[in-house]
């Protein structure tokens, strides 16, 4: 009978010679992608030869597992010699991450239609017109925070004034201010004053907010 360490193995072993093959399968129809991938691989076996494999591994998700194998001392080295502000960008990714994880998560654009019983196409319109945060994905592809939505499934009572207010700001700087504590609602974020109802503050908070990005 094989120990759990050899089958730990096995199955490790498994499913890199499955990530090999889906590899080769690009390589034949998308030459470019297949380059990609292959420079990603040689970075991080460079990686992986000297850095702490256990910490890496054990993140959440493969995206996790990106960002803390490119902030290992032996990445940022390497990176660093080539970008100097390369540690500032990570940091910036992980920031990126932990709003996308923030009260609830996220949903794309087709569970937030059903969430809502509208069309896709209804929800992309709205974003399009600042009624909704929609953080970019790309291709084309938005995640949705939960955040902006009630229980009953409605659009969260204020949220759409307080865009307006945020217009000239990109989706993630719009998400910061509702996330974070602000001096002027008392430390308590827009998002916590929105669920209490208390609109009005956090359009005066924004209107504020945005006088002082913009100075």
């Amino acid at each position: 009978m094989m120990a759990s360490s050899e089958m730990e193995v096995a199955i490790t072993n498994k499913a890199t010679q499955k990530t090999i093959s889906k590899i080769i399968k690009v390589g034949d129809r998308e030459p470019l992608k297949a380059a990609f991938l292959t420079r990603v691989i040689e970075g991080f076996i460079e990686i992986a030869d000297s850095s702490n494999l256990v910490d890496i591994t054990s993140a959440n998700s493969n995206y996790e597992v990106l960002l803390a194998a490119l902030q290992t001392p032996e990445a940022l080295s390497l990176l660093t010699k080539s970008d100097p502000l390369a540690l500032a960008k990570l940091r910036g990714l992980k920031l990126k991450q932990q709003l996308i994880e923030a009260e609830g998560g996220c949903c794309n654009s087709q569970e937030i239609a059903q969430m809502l019983g509208v069309s896709r196409q209804a929800i992309n319109q709205r974003r399009q017109r600042g009624k909704l945060i929609g953080l970019p994905r790309g291709k084309g592809k938005y995640l949705y925070p939960l955040w902006q939505f009630t229980d009953t499934g409605k659009t969260l009572r204020g949220l759409e004034t307080v865009l307006e207010r945020l217009q000239k700001f990109d989706p993630w700087m719009q998400i910061t201010f509702f996330l974070n504590p602000n001096i002027r609602l008392e430390n308590k974020t827009p998002l916590e004053m929105l669920r209490r109802e208390k609109v009005d503050p956090v359009i005066i908070s924004a209107i504020a907010f945005a006088n002082d990005e913009l100075d």
